[in-house]
């Protein structure tokens, strides 16, 4: 191939690859994954005297060193030799200090990084630049002895080119982001000062006064909303690209009594009380966690107007729910606790009773859960009523099967990955097949209904032989059975990882996941059933909660007598079930108080 030829060929692979790596930049992935495959593409492009092998190192801000970012053939020994890498240290270090390339056709002196095992080799080390500033260093390999090519350093330095583009678009990308998150936080401070007017702190009041007749403690307005507003604008913070998680309890001046026989809890107590601020939440946020413990405030002994955080209150004691699908047991009826798991999302309880919650901005009274009165109920119950389990034990087995639903949609909704899980009565199972795809069609699984008849069982012995010999043999072979019931139910959550649905029967067995919905568009109306007592005209437009609500609906209204639960990433699990032939019901979140202990 005569020298014209052997060009036009480098210049045609060439524009393939930056044409292949401007696709990938506009890819959602991170800096290193980007970076990362347009190494392997120059690595596998024919023709090009280079090895399988290479890397990128980028530059790290405020320092003079570089970091190893992508690589393709290193091995672990070679990754830690060649983690970071200063300034004019080996090829690497040398190409970044000097801004020219390094060419080396033997491992020779310079060659600063040597490992057991390494063979002879040659190198291309090509500064990524934009400008006169370097932004990293792209190092590749070619065999022992190979000669210096112009065209080849041309191709590389134009791949490096492309490098810089990507990098600085990255950068870019950050700092809007940056600034966005800056100006939608001083929006939402601001914001804040609406959310907790008077009128809406005067109503957590009002729904903490009918929360029982403890008349010992009402919590101060002024107070009540100070915690909300700081814990509020906490969440909106970030640590190291972590949201904050926490949980703040509003003590009252005389103390809540800790050991009880309900409570055994924990205190740690700070020498020196911490004013109760921003800062002082997000730099404790990380130590504690909100499930199990709460941070303290109480009024200042100096001014009675502030709030001081006097400590931490951990809960030890057992979640009173079966299957432990409730939140730590706040057992003092006269704390007042807020807590954040999501952003701009807080919950607020008395005791361990939920009172109201705020959410995008929106104040919101407690609802009463699904499986307790509700169409969602009804129709488990009405197939629960067929179980062995429902015919021996009557209400006691239901309650037992509900709080199993309860448990597997927290365990699905704790892996943060999203799901839709499908409840199907065995009826209808053959209509089922005609509305979705089954991918990993299961031929046999756990009979989960079974387990639940034998948990019953154990549960109403021991309630009524408490006296007898052999009821700490049973309670022991109980809480192994508690056991394998919530393994099942985290085995069930998982497969909910894999993209489609997770079928399961009503005897809780599953029957496939992986499952593509493949129903007609539902026609028909959907109606939040908690908001239709108030707004019973108002419809609302599930597509724009996303594709796997959509998709829930469409099988809801082609399999009436389903269930489906829709967990979001980052959000609430809800339920979908067919209320008529024209209307199905939406619950936006089936947990409600419901928090992994």
């Amino acid at each position: 191939m005569c020298d014209l030829e052997k060009r036009l060929s480098y210049y045609e692979k060439l524009q393939k690859i930056i044409q292949c790596a401007l696709n990938i930049a506009l890819e959602p992935l991170s800096l290193e994954e980007q970076l990362t495959h347009v190494l392997e593409l120059v690595l596998s492009i024919p023709g090009l005297a280079l090895l399988s092998k290479g890397a990128v190192f980028l530059v790290q801000e405020g320092t003079e060193g570089l970091k190893l970012v992508a690589n393709r053939g290193f091995s672990d020994n070679q990754v830690r030799r060649c983690a970071a890498v200063p300034f004019g240290y080996c090829l690497c270090g040398r190409a970044a200090s000097s801004g020219q390339i390094v060419f080396s056709p033997h491992v020779d002196g310079a060659h600063d990084v040597t490992y057991e095992g390494m063979q002879d080799h040659g190198h291309y080390c090509i500064p990524i630049l934009s400008g006169n500033r370097v932004l990293g260093v792209i190092n590749t390999y070619v065999p022992s002895g190979h000669c210096r090519e112009p065209i080849e350093e041309d191709f590389l330095l134009a791949i490096a080119s492309t490098m810089a583009g990507i990098i600085e678009r990255k950068k870019s990308e950050l700092a809007l982001r940056l600034a966005r998150e800056d100006l939608e936080m001083a929006v939402r401070r601001q914001t804040s000062k609406g959310m907790f007017n008077p009128l809406i702190i005067q109503r957590l009041v009002d729904l903490w006064r009918q929360q029982g007749d403890d008349a010992a403690f009402f919590p101060n307005p002024a107070h009540v909303g100070r915690i909300l507003e700081v814990v509020f604008q906490s969440s909106l913070q970030r640590q190291e690209e972590v949201s904050i998680e926490l949980s703040v309890s509003l003590i009252p001046s005389g103390g809540i009594d800790l050991h009880t026989e309900d409570c055994n809890a924990m205190t740690l107590k700070f020498h020196t009380p911490v004013p109760f601020h921003v800062d002082a939440l997000v730099a404790l946020a990380r130590s504690f966690d909100p499930v199990t413990t709460t941070l303290g405030v109480v009024p200042s002994k100096t001014n009675p107007d502030e709030l001081e955080i006097y400590g931490a209150i951990y809960f030890n004691c057992a979640s009173a729910h079966r299957f432990d699908a409730h939140c730590f047991n706040r057992s003092p009826s006269n704390m007042l606790t807020v807590m954040v798991r999501k952003v701009g999302c807080l919950q607020v309880y008395k005791g361990t009773d939920i009172i109201g919650g705020f959410d995008s901005g929106f104040f919101s009274e407690p609802s009463p859960p699904p499986f307790t009165d509700s169409p969602l109920a009804w129709n488990l119950l009405r197939e629960v009523q067929t179980h062995t389990g429902y015919q021996r034990f009557g209400m006691g087995y239901w309650h037992v099967y509900r709080d199993f639903i309860d448990r597997l949609l927290l365990a699905t909704a704790a892996k943060k990955h999203g799901g839709t899980i499908i409840w199907l009565p065995k009826a209808m199972e053959d209509n089922a097949w005609k509305g979705a795809e089954p991918r990993f069609y299961l031929e046999s699984g756990p009979d989960g209904a079974q387990l639940l008849e034998t948990f019953r069982q154990m549960e109403a012995w021991s309630e009524d032989h408490r006296e007898e010999g052999d009821w700490h043999r049973n309670e022991l072979e109980r809480l192994r059975l508690k056991r394998e019931l919530m393994g099942l139910a985290d085995l069930l959550s998982r497969l909910t990882r894999v993209d489609g649905a997770l079928f399961l029967s009503d005897r809780l067995s599953p029957l496939t996941f992986g499952a593509m919905i493949t129903a007609k568009p539902w026609k028909g109306g959907i109606v939040s059933w908690v908001e239709e007592r108030v707004f019973p005209s108002v419809r609302m437009d599930v597509s724009r909660l996303g594709a796997r609500h959509t998709s829930a609906v469409n099988f809801v209204g082609h399999c009436p007598g389903a269930i489906a639960f829709v967990i979001s990433q980052d959000g609430p699990v809800a339920g979908l079930v067919q209320k008529d032939k024209d209307s199905i019901y939406w619950w936006p979140d089936c947990l409600g108080g419901l928090k992994d202990s």
